[in-house]
């Protein structure tokens, strides 16, 4: 009787959906051998699905106009990107639109606010898969201005009852909320005095100082996590098996997307293996402020633990690769 029920619903919610409609309509569908109904909203989306549809034409018709055998060369000898992306979620920022890159150049892991979490297995293993069974040459963290997580970290925590999807967002978002309670960028530290004493806290502006500054850290704070995650050690990376054989130099960038313009920046805090060249960018750099934020007000006991674990954290996560 219940599989006849479920049969019947299906069929009844394809038939509504299926339906041309132009406006919102709500109906209500009576399930066999239950006393309460189920209201199905039908919306007409074929418009929505159209623009999809003549993308992926779009895309195929330039692939086939540009580089014909690149998704057969693709198909047939597997992917062996260069890069390792870590951006936002934000639709916005599309790391293969950003970059006008094909197929085959990017291998990507994208989350709200760009965040490298020690506890998030999934940016884990993509870093880990990335560099030790890809071979990426380069692992870049972008986050970008206006970015709606890192603009709810300075805004008031929802006071209403939250619910499991706002929660998972919050708790998402709390370590850049920690960053701009204790960070010491003037920026950071002038926008948190403004709203100090507010009981009502609204996102910044876009174009504020602080709410700019705080997108660098953040993008900093996940490059520093991401040095000294275990998910690439020196035993992951040697130990590399695959087609792409062994295990090459790897370098690990921190840059910023301007929405307004399109722009990516270098924030300057690109690491390498020791005693190797690091690469450099051919993209606008930040002002030197920003740059030398993170130092700018630490004391030089402070300045050298910090450099001393980031020379740590190097020889952990590049192990063997420097000959």
């Amino acid at each position: 009787m219940h599989a006849f029920s479920l049969v019947f619903v299906l069929a009844a919610i394809s038939s509504i959906l299926a339906h041309p409609v132009h406006q919102e309509q709500r109906r209500e569908i009576r399930v066999i051998g239950r006393e309460q109904s189920t209201k199905v909203v039908a919306r007409e989306t074929s418009a929505d699905l159209e623009l999809l549809s003549t993308g992926n034409k779009a895309f195929r018709d330039n692939l086939a106009a540009t580089d014909p055998g690149l998704l057969k060369k693709l198909t047939d000898e597997g992917q062996s990107p260069p890069f390792m992306f870590l951006g936002c979620s934000d639709s916005r920022v599309s790391e293969g639109t950003v970059f006008n890159a094909k197929p085959g150049m990017l291998f990507t892991e994208r989350n709200i606010a760009n965040q490298f979490q020690s506890s998030d297995t999934n940016s884990q293993s993509v870093l880990s898969y990335a560099v030790a069974v890809l071979g990426v040459k380069h692992v870049i963290v972008m986050g970008h201005y206006g970015c709606g997580g890192v603009a709810a970290s300075i805004a008031s925590t929802p006071r209403t009852q939250i619910d499991a999807a706002n929660g998972a967002v919050q708790n998402w978002i709390e370590p850049i909320r920690e960053i701009f309670r204790t960070s010491d960028r003037p920026e950071i530290v002038e926008l948190r005095t403004k709203n100090a004493g507010k009981t009502d806290i609204e996102e910044p502006e876009i174009n504020e100082p602080g709410f700019r500054a705080l997108v660098e850290e953040n993008v900093k704070a996940s490059h520093y996590a991401l040095l000294k995650s275990g998910a690439a050690n020196s035993t992951t990376i040697t130990g590399r098996s695959g087609e792409n054989g062994p295990i090459g130099d790897v370098f690990i960038h921190g840059w910023v997307y301007d929405l307004a313009n399109g722009e990516v920046r270098d924030l300057g805090i690109s690491v390498g293996p020791p005693g190797k060249t690091i690469p450099t960018a051919p993209v606008s750099a930040v002002a030197k402020s920003a740059v030398n934020s993170v130092d700018a007000h630490a004391t030089p006991r402070k300045r050298c633990e910090r450099l001393c674990m980031a020379k740590r954290s190097l020889s952990g996560f590049f192990g063997k690769t420097v000959g």
